[in-house]
């Protein structure tokens, strides 16, 4: 059951995000958080690797927020479905996590393990020191957010961290679709229909129901609130 103060804080962060969208310039404050998405999406493939009895070579990130994992072995069609689904199903567990005060900073902190763990094992900065570099800043920002932020104040940025994940899984899964339908170029659905047989748009659309399946019972909870 969502509290009072985690549907205040999912109206908020909804707010805040609408209104950096509109204004001018202002969507360059969400790119640090752009790039932890991307983390977060290329983790989740390390981890499906890892879990399934395969090995991680490397991650890299890239300075438009796009990125690649590389694996040996391991089960091919759960890692290549990991990316996409893993960061919404991540992004829903924030927003769960907002829904009673107090949760909010053991979110940050599994936050900051996901990006510093992901940074120190797999992005080498002989290879990529973009990605590197923005995987401290991003983890340090992230301890102290856990530190120094209390009450609502780290609920609201569980919350928009939460909320950012899931919008922009959802936007990534509609280019995915876009290029699975007109271009054809090679991405984790193009991988899946390498490996089973079954066209990447089918896989696109699929995942993008299912994320769309995963948000909404995130957020279930605060519209029944507001209902009440």
């Amino acid at each position: 059951m969502a509290t009072k103060s985690g549907l205040n804080a999912l109206l908020i962060a909804c707010g805040l995000t609408l209104l950096i969208a509109y204004v001018p310039m202002a969507s360059i404050a969400l790119y640090p958080i752009r790039l932890f998405v991307t983390f977060v999406h290329e983790s989740c493939h390390a981890l499906t690797a890892i879990l399934t009895g395969g090995r991680v070579s490397e991650i890299v990130i890239h300075p438009d927020a796009s990125g690649f994992t590389l694996t040996t072995g391991g089960f091919e069609p759960a890692i290549a479905a990991a990316g996409y689904l893993g960061a919404t199903v991540f992004g829903a567990w924030l927003l769960a996590l907002g829904r009673t005060p107090g949760r909010a900073r053991i979110a940050l902190l599994v936050s900051a393990l996901i990006s510093g763990l992901a940074t120190a094992l797999f992005v080498h900065p002989w290879v990529n020191l973009f990605g590197f570099l923005w995987g401290v800043v991003i983890t340090v920002g992230l301890v102290v957010g856990r530190n120094c932020l209390k009450g609502a104040s780290a609920e609201l940025l569980a919350m928009f961290l939460g909320l950012q994940c899931a919008i922009n899984a959802l936007l990534d899964l509609r280019t995915l679709v876009e290029l699975s339908v007109y271009r054809g170029e090679p991405t984790d659905a193009a991988m899946m229909a390498g490996l089973t047989g079954v066209p990447a748009t089918f896989w696109a659309l699929t995942w993008g129901a299912l994320a769309l399946v995963i948000v909404f019972v995130g957020i279930r909870p605060y519209w029944q609130a507001s209902r009440n």
